[in-house]
């Protein structure tokens, strides 16, 4: 789908739909349900745009639209009125050549409220793409470093990192190298690195790069002494909630 570049997005999006570039029907049927329109409701839309493209009559009558429709006047009414009040319809008023006043019905609403809902989808599924290579790169990673696929603890463990404890990809990545640098390669020793960054807020690789170096030059490794003593015992989601 080519969109003018000059233009927003949704503008350009409204624009195809005006042209007919984008047909409107078919984005009409893949996005009704997500703007909360019911089958009735598209069904009358779709007969104001026939009538509007096809045979010229741009305001036809609630006669018209329920001689084509199998519900009654009153239904085709309440359904008109639910369209304008939610914002999908709009009546405007024309003058003719000759200064006679007509009225028309609008479809620029609906055209809105379709590319904004088209285009937040495709946001969506970008970001969830984007959400899932993430973890697919760094599942790749630590399997290289560690010579083997990951159980599916350590898994949900590197999840946990990413979702529960809100590290970045980077950071995690930090911690990973600098458990290489200190010949400890374990989710346990890596988990250890992170909490001791979280509690001196450390944010950047560059900062923990820094970090590491000074303690590295104190002699100290990333440990927790009393949790050392009993290591049979160690539960690392509970050792990740300790401050």
């Amino acid at each position: 789908m080519e969109m003018d570049r000059k233009m927003s997005p949704h503008t350009a999006l409204v624009h195809l739909l005006e042209q007919g570039s984008v047909a409107l029907p078919v984005m009409l049927f893949t996005e009704y349900k997500r703007l909360g329109l019911s089958e009735g409701e598209v069904m009358l839309l779709l007969h104001i745009l026939i009538f509007a493209e096809k045979e010229g009559t741009p305001f036809p009558t609630v006669s018209q639209l329920e001689e084509r429709m199998s519900v009654s006047s009153d239904q085709v009414v309440r359904w008109l009125q639910s369209l304008v009040r939610g914002g999908f319809l709009q009546i405007e008023e024309a003058v003719e050549p000759g200064g006679i006043r007509s009225e028309r019905y609008s479809l620029s609403p609906l055209l809105q409220q379709l590319a904004a809902s088209y285009l937040e989808r495709e946001v969506k599924a970008s970001t969830e793409e984007t959400e899932e290579e993430t973890y697919q790169t760094l599942f790749s990673l630590f399997e290289q470093e560690f010579g083997r696929p990951l159980s599916p603890m350590e898994c949900e463990t590197l999840t946990q990192w990413l979702d529960e404890d809100g590290h970045s990809e980077e950071l995690i990545l930090a911690a990973l190298r600098e458990a290489v640098f200190c010949g400890k390669v374990s989710f346990r020793y890596i988990d250890r690195i992170l909490l001791e960054w979280q509690r001196n807020h450390i944010r950047t690789p560059e900062e923990a790069v820094e970090h590491s170096r000074r303690f590295r030059q104190k002699g100290i490794l990333y440990q927790d002494k009393k949790l050392e003593k009993n290591t049979d015992s160690f539960s690392l989601y509970n050792w990740v909630n300790q401050n």
